[in-house]
């Protein structure tokens, strides 16, 4: 286990970066600053140097970021927001091998593990007292007449349509035979993911320390569709056919990516793994209740 010791990297929002040992990234809205700034207060008590410099989101941003030398250097990474804020950390987090702490600034912040009332709890990251949760991650293969391109998800992908349209796609198991589904779309997720979309398309919710692919069809048109679980080793291929209107691929609730007919889409086991710390003895089963059924 590291000890957290020397500066703490800052970045806030689009427009603040800073260096060494540790990452916050915090989200836009005045409660995840006013929380973010009562997360620095903390860590200057247990002696932490605080940078701040510019940075940005955008697509070179994000690869400036995975190249800076300085960053590569941090020891733990915290990020200060919702689900969102959270999310897009922890794989830029995962694609570095570091950890990652959620510190709930949001409103359900199911990822996060610390809440805004157990930030006495931070220093806990100075001395090495937290316990790490490795947990799988998706990738998706796209390929099409342009070329293939791989995307990384923390959460899920999704393939839907335009104005709510009923799409058509054939999924197959590996190599094995392909299978015409008719739906408003389909999610694939971790599980992690379980909690979010898939869930309120009826979903299972699965522990997020186990390693498994989730598929749930978004209204499906059959009486017999249902969310399958898959072995971490499944290979999902799904051709996209012609349909009547666009079809469009969602990772983690980014910018959509269009789809044309004829392009295929692999889902599978991505080799990155997520790490996340945890400050609590709180396990799935207490986060599960907090969160969603009280």
């Amino acid at each position: 286990m590291l000890e957290l010791t020397g500066a703490v990297w800052i970045y806030v929002g689009a427009s603040s970066r800073g260096v060494t040992d540790c990452l916050i990234q915090t989200g836009a809205r005045e409660e995840a600053k006013r929380c973010t700034q009562l997360v620095l207060e903390a860590l200057k008590g247990c002696g932490c140097e605080l940078l701040v410099m510019p940075y940005s989101y955008d697509q070179d941003g994000l690869r400036d970021m995975l190249e800076d030398k300085e960053l590569c250097r941090c020891q733990i990474f915290l990020a200060v927001g919702g689900d969102g804020t959270i999310i897009h950390v922890a794989k830029i987090a995962a694609a570095l091998d570091k950890p990652v702490l959620g510190i709930n600034a949001g409103k359900l912040g199911f990822t996060a593990v610390v809440e805004r009332e157990e930030l006495s709890l931070l220093p806990r990251l100075i001395s090495g007292e937290y316990q790490e949760e490795k947990r799988l991650m998706l990738e998706v293969q796209k390929f099409s007449e342009d070329g293939a391109a791989s995307y990384y998800a923390m959460n899920d992908a999704v393939v839907s349509a335009e104005l709510a349209k009923i799409i058509e796609y054939k999924l197959a198991l590996g190599d094995g035979e392909s299978y015409l589904y008719r739906a408003d779309g389909f999610i694939v997720c971790t599980p992690t993911g379980s909690t979010a979309y898939s869930l309120s398309a009826g979903g299972p919710v699965v522990d997020p320390c186990l390693d498994s692919l989730i598929y749930t069809p978004i209204c499906p048109h059959s009486l017999f569709d249902r969310s399958v679980l898959f072995g971490a080793d499944t290979r999902l291929q799904v051709a996209i056919p012609q349909n009547r209107s666009r079809l469009y691929l969602t990772i983690d609730g980014e910018a959509p990516l269009a789809l044309q007919p004829g392009d295929r889409l692999v889902f599978s086991r991505s080799p990155r793994r997520a790490r996340f710390i945890t400050l609590t003895n709180k396990n799935f089963y207490d986060i599960l209740n907090q969160k969603l059924v009280n």
